[in-house]
């Protein structure tokens, strides 16, 4: 059964978009770019050079926004970032995740993180990385990935859902899909996680008691 949302845990992103777009005044150009600044820091992924630099682009390209505002989200937004950082744990989920991903890769399973904005574009990036010219032709069987929209997910409380199939999507069989769904989710409890899966190949894997805590490059 899925466990519920856990109530109880901030929203940081969502918090800091209620906060930074509920200002009068604000346009649809600077509330998008906020929005998008706001996503970047409380993603992780992006270093503070690498938010400015997505300001610096939209100034360049002449776009007409409220460049002070946007400036003072960033600022405000890694400063509460850093705080909330310094209070997480030494080892957070999301770096016993990126443990079994590499784990994953090992045993020819493609383990992606944010890839993509949806399980489309996802998929897109599996088969990009499964037809690399550097990638071995029999390197992979299997992959497992989350969108920005499952890290959103994550992000409101509701866990991690993990999107999985066996890289023949047309010809695998039963037996080898639900190979490749088990073989993640052994590796996911060894790291400790909570897993929820039914064994049907057509539903995901939810970690429903993920906490998603990226820590921003310094």
């Amino acid at each position: 059964m899925t466990q519920p949302k856990q109530p109880s845990l901030p929203s940081p992103i969502f918090d800091a978009l209620d906060e930074a777009l509920g200002e009068d005044g604000a346009d649809d150009d600077t509330d998008d770019l906020q929005r998008d600044v706001i996503h970047a820091i409380w993603y992780g992924f992006d270093a503070p050079e690498a938010v400015q630099a997505l300001i610096d682009e939209h100034i360049e390209q002449g776009l007409e926004f409220d460049v002070d505002k946007v400036k003072a989200t960033l600022e405000r937004e890694f400063a509460k970032k850093r705080s909330a950082e310094a209070q997480w744990p030494a080892i957070t989920d999301v770096d016993k995740l990126e443990r079994a991903f590499l784990r994953l890769h090992d045993q020819g399973i493609c383990a992606l993180h944010s890839a993509g904005d949806t399980q489309e574009q996802g998929i897109e990036a599996v088969a990009d990385v499964i037809t690399d010219d550097d990638t071995p032709e029999d390197k992979y069987h299997g992959y497992v990935f989350y969108s920005t929209q499952d890290l959103e997910g994550a992000l409101d409380n509701e866990g991690l859902l993990l999107a999985h199939g066996h890289v023949d999507r047309s010809e695998a069989q039963e037996a080898q899909r639900v190979a490749v769904a088990q073989t993640i989710c052994d590796v996911l409890k060894l790291e400790g996680f909570e897993v929820d899966w039914n064994g049907s190949t057509n539903r995901r894997i939810h970690l429903p008691t993920f906490r998603w805590q990226r820590r921003s490059p310094v």
